[in-house]
């Protein structure tokens, strides 16, 4: 649960708490305060899916010729993977999220994936993708639909 503080004593020791949700808390209650964790942007989360979804077409990455025919299977394989060669880089109970990242390890996350296991591990290039990104949000000012369809345009035929 949330919330935000709006008013503290002058000795730092009492404060009022505007909570995100209603609670259940009862006089004399104990609670534990920790500052909240800013958790990986939207922007951030946003770019990682374009990023799977052009590592998956046949016209960016090419991992459909992998076995990689869905974001959310590229996804969840990118997971397990974290999770099996670098579980020491990230802190994470029973089940791995990216949700639950804050910015700098997403942006972690994201180096390790796009460079250790695309380019390193899998030989994928992605240097076209920083190309295709530049021309993908140019394009997507006028154009509906996400990077497959902006790949799709590019086809030689």
């Amino acid at each position: 649960m949330n919330g935000k503080i709006i008013c503290a004593d002058d000795n730092h020791r009492e404060f009022t708490v505007i909570l995100d949700q209603p609670a259940s808390f009862k006089l004399g209650h104990e609670v534990t305060i920790n500052p909240a964790k800013k958790i990986r942007s939207l922007k951030q989360n946003g770019f990682y899916w374009v990023f799977l979804e052009w590592l998956i077409n046949p016209f960016g990455g090419d991992m459909q010729s992998q076995g990689h025919f869905s974001k959310d299977g590229l996804h969840e394989s990118i997971k397990q993977w974290i999770k099996d060669n670098h579980a020491h880089d990230f802190v994470f109970d029973k089940k791995f999220s990216t949700r639950e990242l804050t910015r700098e390890e997403f942006k972690k996350f994201f180096d390790i994936i796009s460079q250790d296991l695309m380019v390193d591990k899998l030989g994928v290039d992605t240097s076209g993708f920083w190309q295709d990104y530049q021309r993908f949000e140019n394009w997507q000012t006028t154009n509906p639909g996400g990077m497959s369809e902006y790949l799709c345009e590019r086809m030689p035929f």
